[in-house]
């Protein structure tokens, strides 16, 4: 069987981090800070939050690529303590974020 080839560090960076949580991350401020105010900011401040949380996003890839390096040197299998605690924290936030979109579509 063939292995799989290995993704590269620095394009792992730039997809997981940089675009995925930065870009998204201060994509979503933005937006709720439109909704909060009803304008956007200026163009400046969007510029500013969109550099700042993109450059700490390579900092996060760095710690994803390396969690993620250590996670597959000590592959085990779940148990079923952390697949039900995983469970539930999944269903919590998902019914915290219904809960805050309801709470902002509220008038």
């Amino acid at each position: 069987m063939e292995q799989a080839k290995a993704p590269r560090k620095a394009l792992f960076i730039l997809i997981w981090g940089v675009l995925f949580w930065g870009g998204s991350t201060a994509l979503a401020i933005t937006l709720f800070d439109r909704y909060l105010d009803r304008h956007f900011d200026t163009p400046y401040t969007v510029v500013v939050r969109f550099v700042t949380y993109m450059a700490a996003g390579i900092l996060w890839g760095l710690w994803l690529w390396a969690w993620s390096g250590r996670r597959a040197m000590g592959r085990q299998e779940p148990t079923r303590t952390g697949t039900i605690v995983r469970l539930a924290l999944f269903i919590g936030l998902m019914t915290g974020l219904a809960c805050a979109l309801w709470i902002m579509t509220r008038r």
